[in-house]
């Protein structure tokens, strides 16, 4: 009984620590929104111009 008494005291200890700490000092994220590709250019790029010869069979 003596370990079953130690081991919750020692959870609600690290768990008080633990909601002590997340409720002082949140992690705060570092991840940055990655940037959206525009289509709308790649598409332009990549269209061949009018006088471009090509194999169109």
């Amino acid at each position: 009984m003596k370990k079953a008494s130690t081991f919750a005291a020692a959870f609600a200890l690290a768990a008080a620590a633990f909601t002590i700490t997340m409720l002082t000092k949140p992690p705060v994220t570092e991840a940055r929104p990655i940037a959206s590709i525009d289509t709308y250019t790649l598409t332009i790029n990549a269209a061949p111009q009018e006088e471009a010869a090509f194999d169109a069979n």
